[in-house]
């Protein structure tokens, strides 16, 4: 029987080097293929943890970002007035622009002269926007031409911070001189001293309606500035 075997091995010697040899081959060529596999897993890895540090670095600067534009915006109070659809105090923040204030107060009516205003400028607490209709810009030109504040802030918005009304206190038109006076919106030099000269040739001012009887104070005029006002006695 052993003969009988050692004769087949001697006969079939060729397939089965063959065989063997194949078995080698296929064996290293899986090495081959588990190993680079084994750097496809480490490269994606690699990648993967990249892309995850780059997500990472982006959302966190996206969050300063955030926070810092947070800080610099704060929450103020204007008071829009004057020819828009919806007058009244708002709450803003102070990176917005007038137009936005504008916006939110429902746009300009159709009277309102939109020629002088300065839409790009940028509010700040307890400011009071006055729009003008058309033709009341002219009649203050003349009051402001020789002023050194332009003629677009002096009557179209007014920092309650640059008026009486910042100090708490009115300003008494029976009491008041020149440069108080012209502490008011809309009013100049020029109509500072004409309340003066009607304060010293009528006597004392009984109400402060009675501004509208002098020269140059209008309608508009008065209702930009009546709640800066007083005449003494509580009103």
């Amino acid at each position: 029987m052993l003969k009988t075997s050692k004769d087949w091995l001697i006969k079939n010697r060729l397939f089965i080097e063959i065989g063997i040899l194949s078995c080698l081959v296929l064996s290293v060529f899986g090495l081959i293929l588990t190993f680079l596999k084994s750097d496809d897993n480490i490269e994606e890895t690699s990648e993967m943890l990249s892309y995850l540090e780059s997500e990472s670095n982006y959302s966190m600067a996206s969050n300063q970002v955030e926070q810092q534009s947070e800080s610099q915006s704060e929450k103020i109070y204007i008071d829009v007035k004057g020819a828009v659809y919806l007058p009244g105090v708002y709450e803003v923040t102070s990176d917005m622009r007038l137009i936005d204030a504008i916006e939110l107060a429902g746009g300009f009516s159709e009277k309102a002269n939109q020629n002088p205003v300065n839409l790009s400028l940028k509010l700040t607490d307890q400011m009071v926007i006055f729009i003008p209709e058309v033709g009341a810009v002219d009649e203050k030109k003349s009051e402001l031409e020789t002023s050194a504040v332009p003629i677009e802030e002096a009557v179209i918005t007014v920092p309650k911070e640059d008026s009486a009304a910042a100090t708490s206190e009115k300003v008494n038109i029976n009491l008041a001189d020149s440069n108080e006076l012209q502490q008011l919106p809309g009013i100049g030099e020029k109509k500072a001293e004409q309340i003066i000269s009607y304060r010293q040739e009528n006597g004392s001012f009984q109400k402060i309606e009675d501004l509208k009887n002098v020269s140059g104070i209008g309608e508009k005029t008065f209702e930009a500035l009546r709640v800066d006002v007083t005449v003494g006695d509580g009103e």
